[in-house]
């Protein structure tokens, strides 16, 4: 057998090498073109991908931002309605003082006119 194998011609298996050669090297120029209009494609697509990531970051944040926003909203109108229950407190504090006699009624008309510009 291995006699045989040497009295084989290789011609044929030496044109076959060529032949494939060749196919390779036209199959490589056929591919060329779109391998090079893939490569606008491809980084569009990248860039694509990073539009999207930036935009979803900035989403993310703009997210924490409005809840942020909420909540200083909502401490800023807890401490308007506290400070709203002590000047009503005040008043009526002041009021029932203003009620008393001998209790100094210039200084509390003065106290109830600097609440008044407060407001």
């Amino acid at each position: 057998s291995l006699d045989a194998h040497l009295a084989e011609d290789p011609l044929p298996l030496r044109k076959a090498k060529i032949t494939l050669e060749a196919a390779n090297k036209r199959a490589e120029k056929a591919r060329a073109p779109f391998l090079e209009a893939r490569a606008p494609f491809l980084a569009a697509t990248e860039a694509a991908e990073a539009a999207r990531q930036e935009a979803t970051s900035q989403r993310e944040a703009s997210e924490k931002a409005r809840q942020s926003a909420e909540d200083a909203k909502a401490r800023a109108e807890a401490a308007v309605q506290a400070a709203q229950d002590r000047v009503s407190e005040a008043e009526a504090f002041l009021a029932e003082l203003m009620k008393n006699p001998g209790s100094g009624h210039g200084a509390l008309w003065w106290i109830d006119r600097e609440l008044y510009e407060k407001k």
